[in-house]
């Protein structure tokens, strides 16, 4: 099932955290992802449920019942999704300028070897020198 980025609504913090645990569960059920997400902070299993519940009308989790338990399943696969939440940010928020992303990643964090070389790369590839 394909969303179209014009229907799908943002995630809240606490969703994207939920999100990050469907992803690397696939096909799960809410209680394992309550589980989960345990690890992270204490939080009710009604609400992880509720959360899960609401990805599913965001358009980004399917669910399924089997029997008597609800199976949950993310139908955008990670890197699209955070396609669109970095391209809605960098429109709605940047007005559509990088400069200020790739001047906070130079200065404020901690860039690897492997970044910088992917980094040089994908600016060899669109026409720039290094």
């Amino acid at each position: 099932m394909k969303q179209k980025r014009s229907k799908l609504k943002s995630l809240s913090e606490v969703e994207w955290t939920l999100m990050k645990l469907c992803w690397q569960q696939g096909k799960t059920t809410a209680r394992n992802i309550y589980e989960a997400s345990l690890k992270e902070k204490q939080r009710g299993y009604q609400t992880v449920k509720t959360m899960l519940d609401r990805m599913v009308e965001k358009g980004y989790l399917s669910r399924e019942r089997l029997g008597p338990i609800w199976l949950y399943e993310p139908v955008i696969a990670k890197k699209r999704a955070l396609q669109m939440e970095i391209g809605k940010f960098t429109s709605t928020v940047l007005d559509g300028v990088l400069k200020p992303v790739l001047l906070h990643f130079a200065n404020h964090e901690k860039l690897t070897e492997e970044d910088l070389e992917t980094m040089k790369q994908i600016i060899r590839e669109k026409g720039g020198k290094l």
